[in-house]
């Protein structure tokens, strides 16, 4: 996780071994209050991860206004498809796009770019970490959300 004034920059999950590993400050300071959150985020304590999420790194307003209105208008428990979103950020049609700013969402978690899910009722894909699907479905399932 890197944080900085404006708020979480960064969060990096668990990398296959053939990824290449992020660049990361080889000794950053801690922030107690993040670390804190995401710790009884993932112990079930909390819901919401209300962390204040610095964008800056996100290349494009379009990449910018969906993470946003992802953040804003897809409560805990529920999914949307990638096509949904594109239509409630105001590009209709522009699912592949929103495909592409979820694979590269620079604060997963804060951002829960996990409920957003293929059409036909599919899981779709994740590029979070190692993992990848099976960390959505998991990620998913503590939220309640079931996939087959």
């Amino acid at each position: 996780m890197v944080v900085g004034d404006a708020g979480v920059t960064r969060i990096e999950l668990p990398f296959a071994p053939d990824a290449r590993a992020p660049e990361l400050d080889a000794a950053p300071d801690r922030d107690d209050d993040v670390a804190g959150a995401l710790d009884e985020w993932f112990a079930g304590v909390r819901r919401d991860l209300a962390l204040a999420a610095d964008l800056a790194s996100v290349p494009s307003p379009f990449r910018r206004g969906v993470l946003e209105t992802l953040r804003r208008e897809v409560p805990w428990g529920e999914t949307v498809s990638y096509g949904e979103l594109a239509e409630m950020a105001g590009a209709p049609g522009a699912a592949r796009a929103v495909g592409t700013t979820m694979a590269t969402n620079p604060v997963p978690l804060v951002i829960p770019c996990h409920r957003v899910v293929a059409s036909g009722g599919r899981i779709g894909g994740y590029g979070g970490g190692l993992h990848g699907v099976a960390t959505k479905r998991a990620l998913l399932a503590r939220e309640g959300v079931h996939f087959a």
